[in-house]
């Protein structure tokens, strides 16, 4: 078999490829040795017969041409000029034949005008399925909802933020956790605020008697016993936020208390009430929950929290707050400039770094810091501010124990 190629010029590179009508596919490429082909222009004919096809296991199939290539100067045997005259013929003829199927279709074309063609029917596009916006968009977008930034004085993440929102509109029980002065009940009363919420906050740590504080009492009245209803009886019927403010604080019975309300029954049962009286309260269904609570060994007046009470709440950590967000905050709340309220913030964030390490026992919070300002706004020196507000908390002298190492590093600016 003699298999001939030819050597054309395709996006302005030479390239080696089969001659048509040899049942060899067009569009691959050719392996040739260059000696053979390097120096002879575009248009030369080349044969071989060999002509291998490779199908490498990566890239794209060829042909390797490796014997008896010559260029068609030398095509001297009768039987190549034989076998070249014969394709040559075999193209002409499949051209001819091509070139008489396109003429006929552009006769075609001019018979039939336009009008008489059927139209051509465009695809319609499919219609543009518009999702809903997904409830935290809807929270970013709304300006009112926008988290409080610290030149407001008020500092919260953003992420924080809008998961406390979003537990506010779909009435989810949020527990919120965080060393004391962090804003935990801060951040309730802003969001509350923005969205137009009624809010009742109940200071669970000063709740001596849990059951006549969220139930009620029997009180005597011109001679008969009647059950006095407390607050907490009454705003649980109404559309608002309750806060359960300090709940680590609370007397362990306030637990057995709360279950039935922060659980899918939603109710308040109240055994003691007498005759007439209510002894079972629903809890509307546009009621919800929050909790603050104090989690650590430093919080002596806290109690274990109740593992099946925690877990009716979604629990939410908030984080410390940045130091130039805290610096921020400083100055517009108290004032003071903005020297001041770096250094401010500069201690007290090393006095932080004691305390995680275990230094000491007692961390700050923004709450301290923005006393020492009031004191340096009022006229003190931001050594004596400090040193009032942070050796209190600490035990020892400035010689010896937590307190020395809290005012070494006072000192030390």
């Amino acid at each position: 078999m003699i298999y001939f190629f030819e050597k054309v010029l395709i996006g302005g590179k030479e390239k080696i490829v089969p001659l048509k009508e040899q049942g060899l596919v067009d569009t691959l490429n050719v392996s040739m040795p260059k000696s053979v082909t390097q120096d002879q222009p575009v248009g030369s004919i080349f044969y071989t017969h060999w002509a291998t096809k490779v199908s490498p296991s990566s890239g794209k199939p060829y042909y390797r041409c490796t014997y008896g290539s010559v260029y068609s100067d030398t095509m001297s045997g009768s039987s190549i000029k034989t076998a070249y005259t014969e394709l040559k013929k075999k193209i002409e003829e499949a051209t001819k034949k091509t070139k008489e199927a396109e003429d006929l279709g552009a006769e075609f074309d001019e018979v039939f005008s336009e009008a008489d063609k059927a139209p051509e029917e465009t695809p319609k596009p499919e219609p543009e399925v518009k999702k809903d916006p997904t409830l935290l968009e809807n929270i970013i977008k709304d300006a009112k909802l926008t988290p409080p930034k610290s030149v407001e004085g008020f500092y919260v993440s953003e992420q924080d933020w809008n998961i406390l929102v979003r537990n506010v509109m779909n009435h989810v029980n949020t527990m919120i956790i965080g060393p004391t002065g962090c804003g935990k009940t801060s951040v309730v009363q802003e969001i509350c605020k923005r969205m137009g919420k009624k809010l009742h906050i109940f200071d669970m740590g000063t709740m001596i008697d849990p059951i006549s504080s969220l139930l009620g009492v029997h009180r005597l009245e011109k001679g008969e016993s009647i059950f006095d209803y407390a607050k907490f009886t009454q705003v649980i019927k109404e559309p608002c936020v309750i806060l359960l403010d300090e709940l680590s604080r609370a007397p362990l019975t306030t637990m057995n208390i709360l279950f039935s309300c922060l659980d899918d029954r939603r109710n308040l049962n109240i055994e003691i009430a007498c005759g007439s009286g209510e002894r079972e309260i629903q809890v509307h269904p546009e009621v919800t929950f929050m909790a603050t609570a104090n989690v650590g060994a430093e919080y002596s007046g806290t109690n274990s929290m109740d593992r099946a009470l925690v877990n009716r709440f979604f629990p939410l950590e908030l984080g410390g707050i940045p130091p130039k967000e805290e610096e921020i905050v400083l100055m517009t709340r108290t004032g003071i400039d903005k020297k001041n309220s770096e250094l401010i913030v500069k201690v007290a964030n090393n006095i932080r770094s004691l305390n995680k390490k275990q230094e000491i026992s007692v961390s700050l919070s923004i709450r301290e810091t923005l006393m020492v300002s009031r004191l340096v706004h009022d006229g003190w020196s931001l050594a004596e501010a400090m040193e009032m507000t942070y050796l209190p908390l600490y035990e020892g002298t400035k010689q010896e124990g937590e307190r020395s190492t809290v005012y070494k590093t006072i000192s030390s600016y």
